[in-house]
C-alpha cells in the first residue's frame, strides 16, 4: 500500500461587493494570479485587497504568507463613497445659497459697469439710492456669510465674491460725474471699499482657510489701490493704471507660489547641520521646526491651496478686467505708447498661456487661459477698429494660416506627443514675457512722458 501525498492548501475568502470567492490555493501561488482566473485584476492605487485590520495586501504576496481562513475585501479606491440623504440635502442647500451669492456678484458687476461706461445716465438721487443699497447689501451679505461660515468652504468660492463685488459697485456709484471726478477716481473708490470689506471679513472669519483666502484677497486689492491712487494723484487717464495692473499680473502669478507657505525658516532646511559659515556676523541660525503633526500639516496645505486658488482667480480676473481699459485702441500719437501696447498684449497673453502649463489642477490651468483669451479678443477688436480693408484681409489670411497650423498640431498633441525641446523653448518665452510684461505696461501707461514732465517741472 502506497501512501498518497497530500498537498497543503490555504483557504482564503475574497469579498467583492455582493460576490464571495472561496479559494483553496497552493502555498506558492500568487494572490494576483489566483484572482486573475476570476477576471479580477489588481491595480496599485486603484483596485486593492484589504485585510480585516485595514492593511493592504500586495499583489505579489503568496498564499503561504496569508493566514488560513483569511478574509480579504476587494476595494475600488476610485469609486466615490456613497452619498447619504443628509449630505445630498446639504449639497442642494449649498448650491442654492451659492447661486444667490453669484447673483449678488453679477448685480454688483453690472451696476459698476453701467456706472463706469455711462456715468451721466444715472441721476443724482438714483445714484445716492443705488450707492446706499449696494453698500447695505454688501455689509448684510458679508454678515450672513460670516455667521454661516462654520466650516472651511460652506458656500464655495461664490461666498466672498458677492459681498466684495457689491462693495466695489457701491464705491464706484458713489462718485458723481463731476468735472473733477473721473473713471480713475471711481475705480479707486470701488477698490478701497472692496479692500476694506475683505480685511474686515478676514478678521472676523472663523476658520484658518477662510482667513488665508481673504488675506490674499486683501493684499492683492491693496496693491491695486496703490496703483490707482498713484494714477489719481498724477491725473492720468484710466488706461495708465490699467496697463500697469495688466503688466503686473504675470509677475504676481509667477511670484504667487513662493509666497504661500507661512512656516518658519527652520522648516525648510536644518541650518545647524548644513550651514558651514554664516553670511553675517549677527546672523542667528533659525530654530529647528521640530515634529509636524498630521493635523497641522493638513491645515497648512489647506491654507496654502486656498491662497493659490484665490490668488490665481483674482489675478486672472484683474487681467481680464484691465485689458479693455489698458488697450482702448492700438493707435497712439506717441510711438513709445504704441510699442508699449503691442508689447503688453504679446507679453501678457504669452505669460498667461504658458504659465498655466505648470498647474496640476484644471481650474488653475483654465483661469489664466481664459484671461489670456480675453486679452487676445480685446486686442483683435482694437486692431479691427483701427485697421483698413487691406490690413483686415492680411489679418484674416494670417488667422487662417494659424488655424490650419493649430489643426495639424492637435492630432499629435492629443495623442500624448511631447517634446522636451519645445517645452524648454516655451519656458524661455514665458520667462521673457514675465520679465518684459511690467516694463511694457509702464511704457503703455506713458510713464516716460510723466517722468519728462516731472523733470521739466
Amino acid at each position: 500500500m502506497v501512501a498518497a501525498e497530500i498537498a497543503e492548501r490555504r483557504r482564503i475568502a475574497v469579498l467583492d461587493g455582493g460576490s464571495r470567492y472561496e479559494l483553496a490555493l497552493a502555498p506558492d501561488v500568487l494572490i494576483a494570479e489566483a484572482l486573475s482566473g476570476f477576471g479580477i485584476e489588481l491595480e496599485p492605487g486603484h483596485r486593492v485587497l484589504l485585510e480585516r485590520s485595514g492593511h493592504e495586501v500586495r499583489a505579489d504576496v503568496r498564499a503561504q504568507d496569508l493566514a488560513d481562513g483569511a478574509v480579504l475585501a476587494l476595494v475600488d479606491l476610485t469609486e466615490p463613497p456613497p452619498v447619504t440623504d443628509a449630505e445630498r440635502t446639504r449639497t442642494v442647500q449649498t448650491d442654492a445659497a451659492a447661486s444667490v451669492w453669484w447673483m449678488l456678484g453679477a448685480f454688483g458687476l453690472l451696476l459698476a459697469s453701467i456706472a463706469l461706461a455711462l456715468p451721466t445716465s444715472i441721476g443724482e438721487g438714483t445714484r445716492v439710492v443705488l450707492a446706499v443699497a449696494a453698500a447695505a447689501g454688501a455689509v448684510a451679505s458679508a454678515a450672513v456669510w460670516v455667521l454661516r461660515a462654520r466650516t472651511d468652504r460652506p458656500l464655495g468660492a461664490a461666498a466672498a465674491s458677492g459681498p466684495l463685488t457689491l462693495a466695489f459697485a457701491a464705491g464706484v456709484v458713489s462718485v458723481p460725474p463731476l468735472p473733477a471726478s473721473t473713471a480713475t477716481l471711481a475705480v479707486l473708490a470701488g477698490l478701497c471699499a472692496a479692500a476694506v470689506l475683505a480685511a474686515l471679513l478676514g478678521l472676523l472669519a472663523r476658520t484658518g482657510v477662510m482667513r488665508a483666502e481673504l488675506g490674499t484677497t486683501t493684499v492683492i486689492l491693496l496693491g491695486l489701490v496703490a496703483v490707482w491712487a498713484l494714477a489719481v494723484a498724477m491725473a492720468v487717464p484710466a488706461s495708465a493704471p490699467a496697463a500697469v495692473a495688466l503688466g503686473a499680473v504675470p509677475v504676481a502669478l509667477r511670484a504667487l507660489p513662493s509666497t504661500l507657505l507661512d512656516v518658519p525658516p527652520g522648516m525648510f532646511i536644518d541650518f545647524g547641520r548644513f550651514q558651514t559659515s554664516r553670511w553675517a556676523v549677527r546672523q542667528h541660525v533659525p530654530a529647528e521646526g521640530g515634529p509636524i503633526a498630521s493635523n497641522a500639516a493638513r491645515d497648512l496645505v489647506g491654507r496654502s491651496s486656498s491662497r493659490l486658488l484665490v490668488g490665481t482667480a483674482l489675478l486672472s480676473a484683474v487681467a481680464a478686467a484691465s485689458a479693455p481699459f489698458a488697450v482702448p485702441d492700438v493707435t497712439a500719437a506717441d510711438p513709445l505708447v504704441f510699442a508699449g501696447r503691442i508689447a503688453l498684449i504679446c507679453c501678457a497673453a504669452l505669460a498667461l498661456l504658458l504659465g498655466a502649463r505648470r498647474s496640476s489642477a484644471p481650474i488653475l490651468r483654465w483661469m489664466p487661459r481664459l484671461a489670456a483669451l480675453v486679452v487676445i479678443v480685446v486686442a483683435l477688436a482694437a486692431a479691427i477698429r483701427a485697421a483698413g480693408p487691406l490690413w483686415l484681409t492680411v489679418a484674416a489670411g494670417g488667422l487662417l494660416v494659424a488655424g490650419l497650423a493649430l489643426a495639424f498640431l492637435v492630432v499629435p498633441v492629443g495623442r500624448g506627443a511631447r517634446s522636451l525641446a519645445w517645452s524648454r523653448f516655451g519656458d524661455v518665452l514665458e520667462w521673457l514675457a514675465v520679465v518684459l510684461a511690467l516694463p511694457a505696461g509702464l511704457l503703455a501707461a506713458d510713464v516716460i512722458d510723466l517722468l519728462r514732465g516731472m523733470m521739466g517741472a
